[in-house]
């Protein structure tokens, strides 16, 4: 065998054994290709809400922007969160180089008005990141309604989010329906109006939360049995769903104009009683009745 055959055949049997390591270890790329797991970076670290009423356990998110350059090899991180010193880890799967990922978080707070540290690091592979801090700040809550003492206009009183704290008629109750002060928040309970001023109307009606995109609409009947006088008008929701509704219904006029019905105007003595109804057009037993009375104020 010349020199030449004795090449080819080394180059040939060379060629196998580097074909049948491929083969073996194409199931396990790692071992032939080594990953870099570059560095990674967090910023940008926020909580919502910002503030949140005291002595309460309740979930807020966690927000943070993350950078990393292997981020597009579907690597997962390892996020840990500490606030006031209790740490909680989380998983999360980075499909991209760079992100805003949001994490819920539960808090438990004192009920005194001070700030919580948190702080957040994110672990990829062996690298970790440097930790970011957010505050928390937490605010005397003494109604417990989930509304702090400092924006709570009814603190005092347990009341909703949605009415700055003041409270609202209990739903699917027989007085889930009140004549109030305004529509604007805090709403409160009013009994008697002066004749010339237009009357409002609050019903809580949470099976009426229909969409959640946009406001939901009630309607309700306002009558005077002295006068015979009937009006109707419609009520949006206060907030997105919030299935609290308010607003503004018809003009109270004193009786010698006359009586129309459903004109606008509802007409009324002076300590004329007035009944104010409300049916859910989806739940026939559910009917709310109160009261106001015509003059005073």
């Amino acid at each position: 065998m010349n020199t030449k055959s004795i090449f080819a055949l080394g180059i040939l049997f060379l060629m196998t054994i580097l074909l049948s390591g491929c083969f073996f270890t194409l199931g396990n790329v790692d071992k032939v290709f080594s990953i870099k797991i570059g560095s990674a970076t967090i910023s940008n670290v926020r909580i919502e809400p910002a503030t949140i009423p005291g002595g309460v356990t309740q979930q807020v998110t966690v927000s943070f922007s993350y950078q990393h350059e292997d981020g597009d090899l579907g690597l997962k991180a390892r996020v840990v969160i500490r606030v006031a010193g209790v740490a909680t880890e989380h998983s999360v799967e980075l499909s991209k180089t760079s992100d805003t990922v949001r994490l819920p978080v539960t808090v438990s707070t004192p009920n005194t008005e001070t700030t919580i540290p948190l702080e957040v690091t994110i672990a990829i592979g062996d690298q970790i990141s440097s930790p970011q801090t957010a505050m928390i700040h937490v605010a005397a809550d003494d109604d417990k309604d989930g509304v702090g003492n400092r924006e709570d206009a009814c603190p005092k009183a347990s009341g909703v989010m949605a009415n700055k704290g003041c409270p609202v008629p209990p739903a699917g109750q027989p007085d889930c329906i009140w004549f109030v002060d305004n529509w604007t928040p805090p709403i409160q309970q009013k009994r008697s109006y002066k004749v010339g001023r237009e009357i409002f109307a609050m019903v809580n009606d949470p099976d009426e939360n229909i969409s959640s995109d946009t406001l939901d609409v009630v309607f309700v009947w306002v009558e005077v049995p002295h006068t015979g006088d009937l009006e109707v008008f419609r009520l949006p929701e206060l907030d997105l769903n919030s299935g609290i509704f308010v607003n503004v219904g018809p003009l109270l006029t004193s009786f010698p104009i006359g009586a129309t019905r459903l004109d606008g105007n509802l007409s009324v003595f002076d300590g004329d009683t007035m009944l104010l109804f409300y049916g859910d057009v989806n739940n026939f037993s559910q009917q709310c009745l109160t009261t106001a009375v015509a003059g005073g104020e």
